[in-house]
């Protein structure tokens, strides 16, 4: 595994971000008993905690594999930084999707002409970059 993240830190990322829009984050014994009714893989509530904090480096292939397909990922999520990367990042955008604002913003926008959408878009690139020269400079924008 390479620097970046931990293969605790990748299964502690799917278990706060992967679960219905309408709920909170499963419970380790969800997951548990997902996995096994899913994969017909077994393990205990303990040992997903332990493998998601860390306590357990050394996960069986076979949790590995069941681990992925519960959450829906390709079992090299947890070993490839690029893929891993690739799956944060729609998973980001199926988060966002579930905030209303930001889904509001999407349909408003697709209304509108694609000229008028490419206006919004440097708008919204523009706010990025002014934002982020702020964060580096280590100031920050006046609260609204």
């Amino acid at each position: 595994m390479s620097d970046e993240r931990s293969f605790a830190e990748r299964l502690a990322h799917l278990i706060a971000t992967v679960h219905p829009p309408d709920r909170k984050p499963y419970s380790y014994r969800e997951i548990a008993h997902g996995v096994a009714e899913q994969t017909g893989v077994t393990m205990s509530a303990t040992h997903v905690q332990q493998l998601a904090v860390g306590a357990r480096k050394d996960p069986k292939r076979s949790h590995i594999q069941a681990l992925a397909q519960f959450f829906g990922v390709p079992v090299t999520y947890f070993f490839d930084d690029e893929v891993a990367g690739q799956v944060d990042r729609q998973v980001g955008d199926v988060v966002a999707w579930r905030d209303t604002e930001a889904r509001n913003l999407a349909q408003r926008a697709m209304q509108l002409s694609p000229r008028d959408r490419e206006t919004v878009t440097a708008l919204l690139d523009q706010l990025a970059g002014y934002d982020e020269t702020r964060r580096r400079d280590g100031r920050r924008r006046k609260p609204e």
